[in-house]
């Protein structure tokens, strides 16, 4: 009886040590798992904006592919910077390597203007994807008689003061028009309305006949122009745009790349591991693909395009190149 007593104490404990074994092995394996905890997306705006929204709808999508929750933060301020200075100057590769943060485009240009006093390159953020890309699109009233095209716009404004509602200050809009005005020399006067009240105010700019034209981005202006409220000109980019492959771009008109756009990239922290960026880039990639996502989006008419590496590159550096020649800070100087 004494024996089988010790052989049934001495199989029990080995059975707890195995138990105990594998919820270490178990645990381990766990802090292995990339992401092992909620995945945080920052955006550098205030909640219900366009970024905003776009992110909140993209979450759970994100989420589907990582395994783990995936939340959306905002910290508005400095038009981006101050979420954008905690990305580029704070978060550290191990730390924060449970966050992402939106950049938006070309907000990020600001930089360059020398009175911002900014350090910051391109190559201070850690870009892991290019998520959504709306070129720069011109519009008119369609039963507007004095333009069919850009260059009627051009052949006015030779005569004529053009008044143009445009978004944001230092946005695209106002960048594509401060490049126009550089590269066209009728269009060096142009009088640029700035909206506060976004693409709704500089509609009702346009239909009620207070401005000749105005700058916006495709994907928000594709119902007007089906409605014929509105006459598409041009498009900036370099190529006609599928969804409106009858607009010439501005560049097939004049013979200068105005390329300008509303774009929205995913970046990281510097320092995180190429393992992980592999992760993050695989989940971003698919959660993009789904169906389920990509008809939701379009329903928002926001243009998604997965870009990344040497293609995402691309689109960063002409954005820039855009920038830097339009200038638009110059234009407190005159």
């Amino acid at each position: 009886m004494l024996s089988f007593k010790k052989c049934a104490i001495t199989a029990i404990a080995a059975i707890a040590m195995a138990g105990v074994s594998l919820m270490g092995s178990t645990g381990a394996q766990a802090q292995k798992k990339f992401p092992n905890g909620p995945v945080i997306i920052q955006v550098p705006f205030a909640p219900g904006g366009g970024a905003d929204r776009t992110f909140r709808l993209f979450a759970p999508y994100l989420s589907q592919e990582l395994g783990v929750p995936v939340k959306v933060t905002n910290v508005a301020g400095g038009g981006g910077w101050v979420s954008w200075s905690q990305v580029t100057g704070q978060w550290d590769g191990e730390k924060d390597d449970h966050k992402l943060a939106v950049v938006n485009i070309p907000h990020i240009f600001s930089m360059l203007n020398p009175a911002m006093k900014r350090t910051e390159t391109l190559e201070s953020f850690n870009f892991l994807a290019w998520h959504s890309y709306d070129p720069g699109l011109w519009l008119v009233r369609w039963d507007d008689e004095r333009f069919r095209n850009l260059e009627d716009v051009i052949a006015y404004a030779e005569k004529n003061p053009l008044i143009v509602a445009v978004g944001s200050h230092g946005g695209d809009d106002h960048v594509g028009m401060a490049f126009a005005a550089k590269a066209v020399p009728a269009l060096k006067n142009v009088k640029m309305i700035f909206s506060d009240t976004g693409d709704n105010g500089k509609i009702q700019f346009l239909l009620g006949k207070n401005v000749d034209m105005i700058a916006g981005n495709v994907g928000y202006y594709i119902n007007g122009i089906m409605e014929r409220k509105m006459r598409p000109i041009s498009v900036l980019h370099d190529e006609p745009w599928a969804l409106l492959p009858s607009v010439a771009t501005f560049q097939e008109t004049t013979g200068k790349p105005n390329i300008t756009y509303a774009g929205r990239t995913l970046a990281t922290a510097n320092g995180l591991s190429e393992e992980k960026r592999a992760i993050y880039l695989a989940a971003i990639e698919k959660a993009m693909s789904n169906p389920e996502y990509i008809a939701r989006e379009r329903a928002n008419k926001n243009v998604l395009m997965f870009r990344s590496g040497d293609e995402m590159w691309k689109l960063l550096r002409a954005g820039q190149k855009v920038a830097e020649d339009a200038a638009y800070w110059e234009e407190a100087k005159k």
